[in-house]
């Protein structure tokens, strides 16, 4: 099937029942009951019966991604749906390394996975380099032998810069490590990277692929041996989704491939427009003919580079809450990915943990703000913005 026809069937419950309801039932009980020892043994050898384990909202859920991550990719890829994008994170570097082993990570990744890389993951014994992963050379440089995967994202947070993703691949597969792409901005719907030699994908449900700004989740996908791995450490280490956020994130996903062509849509044209504006020194996004990842994102991103830019103002912070203080329809925000436009302030949000030489190292300026369009008129969103910084 087309990928917009999965989106909106994928997952779906099957006909096995009298009445079966057009959308999925939610699982509320945290956990089933069996009439006698043996039920009991056979749910509990299949992992079956206890909320932490999953439900059938997380499985609707993950065959739900799975399908939409593997299309036009050999071999099966599966899905487990997690708390949030950091237990994402987390869930495939605990699975993958152990003590002693090493990380090399973009160092232009979401704010919070360099704070997690650079602070936490020490307490488990990893190293991590952190590095400029468009220089194959700087990647190649800090792998070592106990380099057990290199971590990017597609369209990175907030300056969407798109990495070569098959030549990240050859580095890894040449020295025995994964290479596990964080793919939240561009969602499914716009990118698969298994297709150009992903081991492992990441998504931050709570941003586009939920899309509605009211569910906190995440989701990781592999090959089915390497992702029963995860899924063991799961169900011990306890990074467990609600099952309400499941069952909003899959319908949030009914409608994903049709708000990501608005959302895309829009946001190439809100760009265009903020950079021929003079309060506004550069503007970030991939699918702008200025970009310098406009060719590879045409390759890599053939249907758009979805939701999110960046742009920087002249006038650094005073000219950031001067914009919003004269803005009406758009509102700030420390998240993305809602049906409506929104901004946030990197520096004050999503890079807080990093310092101000670490932020400038990775051109996250005092004035720089991240827009997370929505699906109005465009007509109203240029109108809100050319009013906020007018002279």
């Amino acid at each position: 099937m087309h990928p917009d026809t999965l989106a909106v069937h994928a997952g779906e419950p099957p006909l096995d029942r009298q009445d079966a309801p057009v959308v999925p039932d939610i699982t509320v009980g945290s956990a089933s009951v069996y009439p006698d020892l043996a039920s009991l043994e056979t749910a509990m050898a299949g992992h079956r019966g206890y909320g932490r384990w999953g439900t059938q909202n997380h499985h609707q859920l993950e065959q739900a991604v799975s399908a939409l991550e593997g299309v036009g990719v050999s071999g099966r890829v599966e899905a487990l749906a997690v708390a949030s994008g950091m237990a994402a994170i987390a869930t495939t570097i605990l699975t993958e390394a152990t003590s002693g082993d090493h990380v090399v990570a973009a160092n232009d990744c979401y704010g919070t996975t360099v704070t997690f890389l650079r602070d936490d993951v020490a307490r488990f014994g990893l190293t991590t380099t952190l590095v400029d992963v468009q220089d194959l050379d700087q990647v190649r440089a800090a792998m070592t032998a106990r380099t057990r995967l290199i971590l990017c994202e597609v369209c990175t947070n907030p300056l969407i810069r798109v990495p070569d993703l098959e030549s990240l691949a050859a580095v890894a597969h040449e020295r025995g490590a994964l290479l596990v792409v964080d793919n939240t901005v561009p969602t499914p719907a716009l990118s698969q990277p298994f297709r150009w030699g992903a081991d492992v994908v990441i998504h931050s449900a709570t941003k586009n692929l939920s899309g509605h700004a009211d569910v906190v989740g995440g989701v990781l996908l592999g090959r089915p041996a390497w992702l029963e791995g995860a899924r063991a450490l799961a169900r011990t280490f306890g990074p467990s989704l609600g099952p309400f956020e499941a069952w909003l994130t899959l319908r949030g996903i009914r409608t994903l491939a049709v708000r990501m062509e608005r959302h895309t849509q829009n946001a190439l044209a809100l760009a265009g427009f903020l950079e021929r504006q003079p309060a506004v020194s550069h503007v970030y996004y991939p699918e702008l003919a200025s970009s310098p990842f406009c060719r590879r994102a045409k390759r890599l991103l053939p249907q758009g580079a979805g939701a999110l830019f960046s742009f920087e103002l002249q006038g650094g912070l005073p000219a950031v809450e001067r914009l919003l203080s004269r803005l009406k329809l758009i509102r700030l925000m420390p998240s993305l990915g809602h049906v409506a436009t929104t901004l946030s302030h990197p520096a004050s949000t999503s890079h807080r943990g990093l310092s101000q030489e670490e932020r400038r190292r990775v051109g996250i300026a005092d004035g720089l703000v991240r827009c997370s369009v929505g699906l109005e008129r465009i007509d109203d969103l240029t109108a809100d913005l050319e009013r906020g910084l007018a002279a």
